[in-house]
């Protein structure tokens, strides 16, 4: 697989949030996370991170109002 931006090097990663192949210099990663260096897949990715922990608390909080109801 070549990189999306750059036709003739390999990708050497995947964007998590488009799917896009990425070259080492157009890849930017966090721990085990790939995204483009562009701002709307950092966003996106933000996003979703945001939205799961939103999601991790309400099902806390829905646990402690069954178990304590």
């Amino acid at each position: 697989m070549k990189c999306y931006n750059h036709h003739d090097r390999d990708a050497f990663g995947i964007c998590t949030v488009c799917g896009k192949g990425l070259c080492l210099e157009c890849m930017t990663g966090k721990k085990d996370v790939i995204t483009c260096k562009d701002k709307k897949c950092i966003n996106i990715f933000n996003l979703r991170r945001i939205l799961l922990i939103f999601l991790y608390i309400v099902i806390i909080i829905a646990l402690f109002v069954f178990i304590f109801d």
